[in-house]
């Protein structure tokens, strides 16, 4: 008999974007069934480089602790000229987010705890060795026909979420198109373990004009090592033993079986057309790809499972489908964005033309004489933070003040905080699950209470901010903030109201109670 299961998501693709999407939506109350086409997850070390919103989003599922001593935290970037010659020392600013704005990690590491966590979860069904073979959509529901064991299962769900990687089968039957170009440039990718090299904090990108490297470290001995693919060679022929000794012994001697990893990749620059089509959605690598100089790949999708997870349980619970709609609206700018710099950062360190690479030369090197610019380069401030002005959100009046209408539309500064009985933690925990409204009392003390009908149970507590991190919003400035830590609107006095009507248009809860203050407990 054909098996058959009605759930309110299926999720495609048990990678980190799928795991980390099915974990949240799991805690927002639904159920999810994560099907993968593999008989486990992955033990390629592809992604390197999370951010700190990546390490806020590991943290809320519960793997930080874990993923952390398998991290090199907080690191930066050197890069090298033609003649070896030190360019720039580059690395993210002051903390925003409650974690360092760059780490190196291991994708298998953060696999298995991520599998641990699914595992934990008792509202997900995990499926491997389930290949989906066909989606219908019926217009309330999708049905899928997943091949598994040699049988076909039968599955129907409000919404799919496509994490399928940057191959998405599902992309390619509904012929959403990916706008954009790939690079011509070929690049030899190795991951080694055991690494001799002394572990600094910075990855190294030696611009050498001939054959660009560039070295990434990790925790435990871990390293990996890029290297440009010349004219002729031939991927059979680089990925060997031999040969990747060879381009290694420059740095280190490495026995083969410290090779974890030797592949040849193309790097792409493209963008799905489309993030949503009908009650499909497209996620991490199957919604966008882009080269991986500036690290942001991974952590473009798990941006993406962020933002759309809440949303997706909030649309089953009651809320309209325009709520899905600002998904794509917030979260493509900046993929596109990220797209973009990735590319040019690959130009940086890929010239090989003499000309061009003695002009980057020079120009790196002058930047230090112009202060602005020197610090938008060495504090990576191009890394641009994601800042919503379309979506769910209401944008700032003329007279809020600019400290207060700077938070709208972006992510939550995350201080640490000391609760009233003398507890410490970071701004998240007292926050918990859904909407919140912050009030900014003075003198570093903050409000905070639940917003929005389903999350009335929360209790409103007194923090102290012992970071001063909201010191220049003037004091009777509130703020409500979205499940996924983005800032959707602020208000001043007798503005909370208005705020919370015009969201209820698309979040229709915060439009189900009065006032969010709530009686201490």
């Amino acid at each position: 008999m054909e098996e058959r299961t009605e759930t309110d998501v299926l999720v495609v693709g048990a990678g980190p974007i799928g795991m980390t999407a099915a974990a949240l939506l799991a805690d927002y109350g639904l159920n999810v069934v994560l099907a993968e086409k593999e008989a486990t997850t992955s033990d390629s070390p592809r992604a390197i480089s999370v951010t700190d919103e990546t390490l806020r989003v590991m943290a809320e599922i519960g793997v930080l602790d874990k993923l952390v001593p398998e991290m090199l935290m907080d690191t930066g970037a050197r890069y090298f000229g033609r003649r070896g010659q030190l360019m720039a020392e580059v690395r993210p600013g002051r903390p925003r987010l409650g974690q360092p704005g760059k780490s190196q990690f291991d994708q298998p590491v953060m696999e298995s705890l991520l599998l641990d966590a699914v595992r934990r979860r008792p509202g997900i069904d995990l499926r491997f060795e389930s290949e989906v073979l066909s989606l219908t959509d019926h217009g309330s529901s999708v049905e899928a026909l997943i091949l598994r064991g040699g049988a076909v299962q039968r599955v129907r769900s409000k919404w799919v979420l496509a994490c399928d990687g940057g191959r998405s089968p599902i992309r390619t039957r509904l012929g959403i198109a990916l706008e954009g170009s790939t690079q011509a440039q070929q690049w030899i990718v190795v991951d080694i373990a055991n690494s001799q090299v002394q572990t600094e904090k910075f990855a190294e990108f030696h611009c050498n004009g001939t054959r660009p490297v560039v070295q990434v470290p990790g925790a435990k001995g871990r390293r990996r090592y890029e290297f440009m693919l010349l004219p002729g060679e031939r991927a059979e022929e680089v990925t060997t033993p031999e040969f990747i000794a060879g381009l290694v012994a420059p740095y280190e001697s490495v026995e083969p079986e410290n090779i974890r990893r030797a592949a040849v990749y193309v790097a792409h620059q493209r963008i799905a057309a489309e993030y949503r089509r009908g009650r499909v959605i497209l996620a991490g690598d199957a919604a966008h790809l882009m080269p991986p100089f500036a690290g942001q790949a991974l952590n473009a999708g798990v941006r993406d499972a962020a933002n759309l997870a809440w949303k997706i349980a909030a649309q089953v619970n009651g809320a309209p489908e325009a709520l899905l709609d600002t998904y794509a609206a917030e979260r493509r700018p900046h993929t596109a964005d990220m797209v973009r710099l990735s590319h040019l950062i690959g130009q940086v360190v890929m010239a090989t033309n003499p000309l061009a690479a003695a002009a980057r030369d020079k120009l790196l090197a002058a930047s230090s004489l112009v202060p602005p610019l020197n610090r938008w380069i060495t504090q990576m401030r191009f890394l641009k933070q994601p800042h919503y002005t379309s979506g769910c959100l209401v944008p700032p009046s003329r007279d809020t003040s600019k400290p207060a209408a700077e938070l709208v539309g972006r992510a939550l500064t995350q201080p640490s905080v000391r609760t009233d009985d003398g507890a410490e933690s970071g701004l998240d925990a007292v926050l918990g699950l859904g909407w919140s409204r912050l009030r900014f009392l003075g003198a570093d003390r903050i409000e905070v209470a639940p917003a929005g009908a389903d999350y009335a149970h929360r209790r409103t507590m007194h923090v102290m901010d012992t970071e001063g991190a909201f010191r220049e919003v003037p004091p009777g400035t509130g703020l409500l903030v979205r499940p996924d830590r983005y800032v959707a609107a602020v208000f001043e006095a007798g503005g909370e109201a208005a705020v919370l009507a015009e969201l209820a248009a698309l979040v229709p809860e915060l439009g189900r109670v009065g006032s969010t203050a709530a009686p201490n407990l």
